[in-house]
């Protein structure tokens, strides 16, 4: 599974950013299910890197929406 984090995040972020900007899903809806996202490859890969980009993108997403 470790091998396919990297495909799954990149592919998690791509899928949410076209969502967000269709207005197709609010980003309070997305977030919890980046959260949970996350939560589950952490499980299976705690420390591996591409974690930080999801964590990241969250963060970012976050920071942009309050600008708004």
């Amino acid at each position: 599974m470790t091998d396919k984090i990297d495909e799954i995040v990149d592919r998690t972020i791509k899928h949410t950013r076209e969502l967000l900007a269709a207005d197709a899903i609010e980003w309070s809806v997305a977030r919890v299910g980046l959260e949970r996202i996350g939560d589950g490859l952490a499980a299976e890969a705690p420390d591996h890197p591409a974690l930080v980009r999801l964590r990241d993108f969250v963060v970012e997403q976050d920071r942009s929406r309050r600008k708004q």
